[in-house]
Formats: C-alpha cells, sequence, structure tokens
C-alpha cells in the first residue's frame, strides 16, 4: 500500500507576492486484489457453514478476519495480508513480487514480537530477525526459483494452473521467517468438484517434501475457482492465534474469502487460455475455441 505524506504550507511563511504552492496530484494506485476473509476454528465450525467448501456464504462472522490488497508498484506487486482477532490485529505481512516471484518480504508478528524482514537479491536470501527485546538476528542463505511467503502462494501459482488441472505437481519453497530458512512443499489437485451454483471447483493439496516436516504440518486445502483463479476457501492452520489465559495457541482453521476486486479474473495466466494455447481447462481436456 502506497503511504502519502502530506505537507501543510502556512500562509505566514510565504511572501504575498508568491502564489501558493499546490501540492502534486496523487496518482491513483492501480488495485489489482482486494480481499476480505473470515477465520473459523474447525473445533466450533458451526454446521450451518457446511456448504463454505462448495462456494456458499457462510452466515456468521468468523472468530477473526483476513484481508489482503494488492496494489501495482512499478513492475513490482506490492501485498498487505492483514490477520485481526477480537483482541485487534496479530499479523501484518507486507510482499512485494514480481510475476509470482518474491523479492522482498516484512512481518509483523505481534503474537511473537518478532519482525522479520526478507530480501531476496543476487542469488541469495537476507534474513533478519528483531524480537521483542530488540535483538537483531542476520543470516543469508541461497535462494532458489520457487520462493515464496504466504501472501504470494497464489501469485507463483496461478500461473500454473494447466499443469495442476493436468494433474502435475508443483513445487514451492516456502520461506519461514522467524526460523531464517525456508522448506520445499509440493501442491497437486486431488480432486474436482462442483459448487452449489453448479461451477467446477478444483480442490488443491500443499505437503512438505520431507517427512520428518510432514509430521509437524498439518494439511492444507486450497479450494479454487479455476474460471477466474480465485481461492474461495482454505483448510489449515491459520497464521491468526486464539487467545487462552495468557498464551497465544494456533488454531487449524477453515477460511472463506471474499473478493472485492480481482483483476486477474479474466487475465490468461487466470484461466490459462492464450493465443499459442486457445484452451480451456475447465476440463481435463482441451478444447479449441472458434477462433
Amino acid at each position: 500500500m502506497l503511504v502519502g505524506l502530506a505537507f501543510a504550507l502556512s500562509a505566514t511563511a510565504a511572501p504575498a507576492s508568491k502564489p501558493q504552492l499546490k501540492a502534486a496530484p496523487k496518482l491513483a494506485e492501480k488495485v489489482l486484489l482486494d480481499i476480505d476473509g473470515q477465520v473459523y476454528p474447525q473445533d466450533g465450525f458451526p454446521e450451518s457453514c457446511n456448504d463454505l467448501f462448495k462456494g456458499a456464504k457462510c452466515p456468521l462472522p468468523g472468530y477473526g478476519t483476513y484481508h489482503d490488497r494488492s496494489v501495482q508498484e512499478g513492475d513490482l506487486v506490492h501485498s498487505t495480508a492483514t490477520f485481526t482477532g477480537p483482541d485487534g490485529v496479530q499479523l501484518v505481512e507486507d510482499s512485494w513480487e514480481k510475476d509470482g516471484h518474491v523479492q522482498k518480504a516484512v512481518i509483523d508478528n505481534r503474537v511473537l514480537g518478532k519482525k522479520s524482514d526478507i530480501e531476496i537479491k543476487d542469488g541469495k536470501i537476507y534474513y533478519q530477525v528483531t524480537d521483542r527485546d530488540g535483538k537483531v538476528k542476520k543470516t543469508d542463505t541461497d535462494a532458489e526459483p520457487e520462493l515464496v511467503v504466504p501472501s504470494t502462494v497464489m501469485s507463483y501459482v496461478r500461473p500454473r494452473f494447466p499443469d495442476l488441472l493436468a494433474g502435475k505437481e508443483v513445487k514451492l519453497k516456502v520461506i519461514v521467517p522467524d526460523r531464517m530458512d525456508s522448506f520445499t512443499f509440493y501442491m497437486k489437485k486431488i480432486r474436482e468438484e462442483k459448487s452449489v451454483a453448479g461451477d467446477t471447483i478444483m480442490v488443491l493439496e500443499m505437503k512438505p517434501s520431507s517427512i520428518i516436516v510432514r509430521a509437524f504440518v498439518d494439511k492444507m486445502l486450497f479450494y479454487v475457482r479455476p474460471k477466474t483463479g480465485e481461492m474461495f476457501a482454505f483448510q489449515g492452520k491459520s497464521s491468526l492465534h486464539r487467545k487462552v489465559g495468557d498464551d497465544y495457541k494456533d488454531i487449524i482453521s477453515n477460511t472463506s474469502y471474499e473478493y472485492k476486486v480481482n483483476s486477474y479474473a479474466h487475465a490468461p495466466s487466470s484461466v490459462a487460455q492464450t493465443k499459442a494455447d486457445p484452451c480451456t481447462f475447465e476440463k481435463n481436456k482441451c478444447e479449441v475455441k472458434a477462433q
């Protein structure tokens, strides 16, 4: 999100013979995505929301909320993802990516009391983590081309929908900022379903490649509309936490998303339609459209 600075000029500070300086007009932001989400803990998921994974809207508010806003900044996409619980904002993740490849990220985790800064440059990932006492840790590791942070997962995956729909796996290297490390995951389609409106839903599962890591990571399912590229629901561990006494506990969530702006809805990358590949991949075969 762009931040504008306003400078007020006092009338008494400028000579009367000179005209007042006018502030330059603020450039309009190009908003690419604006998404609201409701986070429901699985252990208290309301029965009235059972069709959430078929594209129906849950009539009840969640335990907490998610909001993501992505804007174009030059050749980069800047996304701000915010998780808010009953006690206020818990985590804010800012990321900058190009063509789905993360370039920089800043994560303010207010539950852990840590701020993580990540930059990918010259084939390296540079980490800096500051804890609540102001202690700073830094390190760097080799970067891989499949790097993502949570807010850039779908940006990276969206152009690869044809592979997923064809049954192929997509590799992701997920950065875990507070651990100052990254881990290999694979995403694949596990099934197709029909929504309450009769449209096709693609269900994707993301798993760690390591059996050891898999033992500590809950199942992650992504519910996607192939026509628009919209992930409308998610099952798995949330970045939101639930306060129990003086501690914060992990939430295994069912999360729903509502798109207020989606500039990718009819983009070639989201529905896999280009001049070179004039097909629709809503089915597992290619239908050549009339020119």
